[in-house]
């Protein structure tokens, strides 16, 4: 019986080791989550649309400015080894300023997920399911989310593995059919800067590079559970350009075929593109596809938020483990979604541009983490 004990005792402790060893995302892994996260619902409504035809510069120059600011979240993260983001402030701050300060992080994530849930509120009734009841889709989102959360990281990093080649071929397979449809026109690309760099520069910051490139702090939650720390830099960085072109691309194809004025007014420009794809009369209407991809990208981006935000949660109250708390924050998440605006308009011009940006996203990403920088 002492022998049998002793067996067990040590089966369980093996896989208790390897359960901890099992939560490590590879190289391509956290490229591929760092890639989908960053298009994210980003894509959805298009990259500095509201920008017409200089959109493509806006893109540029904010994706430039992006990955500054994410070298600087990574050179955080080297000078705090083997520390989360939440642990960066009480460490470098002390606890009576640093733990106020890392408590904003995850409840902003929490409050950034249920924004995408309110996205998606609006995006599938509109173009895939208009009878459906936004309540039913947006719950079957969630339950998908939660079984996502309970399962790990590592799961759902498989998953990246599989929907970023996925996405990249429908992307491409999209970009042939519109050059193939005859409806591109480059002189819609001109005149350059009609308006001058004022518009430009003003959606460049605050909102162009707070968006994507901004929202990467959220991955700092996670940075410690890759396996070769030494190359976070490399691969985030790899992805973000990889995103960045992405931006530019759909910018310029989207400019090419609507022109200035249509895109500006456009809510979603990426899906009503593939609606133009017209090759004899055979192959149209590839907005359903558009759809998919825009689910699997709000997916990884929702995940990693509600993640992040629950791993904050975890160190800050000391807690074993996040699943007594991936009910609640999925029940948070849909109360924020269908309460935090009435409309598509209101949530991107008002909440998103007015509010969210300027008071919120700036100090949490800009600011707070150059001081940090500094103090460091």
């Amino acid at each position: 019986m002492a022998i049998m004990t002793v067996i067990d005792w040590i089966s369980l402790l093996c896989v208790k080791a390897g359960a901890i060893l099992l939560v490590r995302i590879s190289s391509y892994q956290l490229f591929a989550i760092t890639f989908l996260y960053q298009l994210g619902t980003t894509i959805i409504f298009g990259f500095a649309a509201g920008t017409g035809r200089d959109a493509w510069i806006v893109t540029v120059l904010s994706s430039i400015a992006g990955m500054i600011i994410i070298s600087m979240y990574i050179a955080l993260m080297k000078m705090n080894p083997g520390l989360t983001l939440v642990e960066w402030f009480p460490r470098q701050f002390g606890k009576w300023i640093g733990i106020p300060i890392a408590w904003l992080y995850p409840l902003s994530f929490l409050f950034d997920a249920g924004r995408g849930i309110g996205a998606l509120r609006d995006l599938v009734p509109t173009t895939l399911l208009p009878k459906t009841p936004p309540v039913v889709i947006v719950v079957a989102f969630l339950l998908v989310l939660i079984y996502g959360l309970y399962l790990g990281i590592e799961n759902v990093a498989r998953l990246g593995e599989i929907l970023t080649p996925l996405i990249l071929i429908l992307f491409g397979l999209e970009i042939v059919l519109l050059l193939n449809s005859h409806i591109i026109e480059f002189k819609l690309l001109l005149p350059v800067l009609w308006d001058g760099w004022a518009p430009v520069l003003n959606s460049v910051y605050p909102e162009g590079i707070s968006q994507t490139y901004g929202e990467s702090i959220a991955l700092a939650m996670i940075w410690t559970l890759a396996n070769r720390q030494k190359k976070v830099w490399k691969i985030t960085i790899a992805a973000t350009i990889l995103a960045s072109i992405f931006f530019l691309v759909s910018d310029l194809l989207a400019i090419t075929v609507f022109g200035d004025a249509f895109l500006k007014r456009s809510i979603y420009p990426l899906y009503s593109l593939t609606g133009m794809v017209n090759i004899g009369g055979f192959i149209t209407n590839l907005n359903p596809f558009v759809v998919v991809y825009f689910i699997s990208t709000a997916f990884i981006k929702l995940y990693i938020k509600i993640l992040a935000a629950l791993l904050g949660f975890k160190v800050l109250l000391k807690l074993k483990s996040i699943r007594p708390l991936i009910l609640p924050a999925a029940a948070c998440t849909l109360i924020i979604g269908f309460t935090i605006s009435t409309n598509v308009i209101n949530h991107i011009y008002v909440i998103a541009v007015r509010i969210i940006t300027p008071y919120v996203w700036v100090p949490l990403f800009l600011v707070i983490p150059a001081i940090l920088l500094l103090v460091t």
